[in-house]
């Protein structure tokens, strides 16, 4: 399945109390013209038409369940591409995290060559 165009739907009366929603197809559609379009309501704002020479209808198309396929794969796609976006975010956080983390041990850890203070020799150095 592929997008065909887009099209404003118009209105036409056909007389004082019946007005039509009008579809106009896209200009390379134009041998549809003639031929009995059967229409089929998936949802609200969804139909299916599959057009034929032949005035009754011939069956139920199984395209009808290709595009709840088609709808389904592209959000399994989008889903899986923004659970991955999700995951590098975390990593990338988790890592700045750390680093900030072990940039902070460093300004705290003194220097070499000092031992820990102790009661009454508060800033000597080591001998040993």
């Amino acid at each position: 399945m592929r997008y065909v165009g887009r099209t404003k739907v118009g209105k036409v009366k056909t007389n004082p109390t019946t007005e039509l929603a009008i579809i106009r197809l896209p200009v390379d559609m134009k041998e549809k013209a003639g031929k009995y379009a059967h229409i089929w309501r998936v949802d609200k704002d969804t139909i299916l038409i599959k057009f034929s020479n032949r005035k009754e209808i011939e069956e139920t198309p199984s395209v009808h369940l290709g595009v709840h396929q088609v709808i389904s794969n592209d959000l399994k796609e989008r889903l899986k591409s923004l659970e991955d976006a999700v995951e590098e975010l975390k990593k990338v956080m988790l890592d700045n995290c750390l680093h900030r983390n072990s940039k902070e041990n460093e300004e705290i850890t003194p220097p070499a060559g000092f031992e820990p203070a102790t009661i009454g020799l508060t800033g000597r150095r080591s001998t040993s």
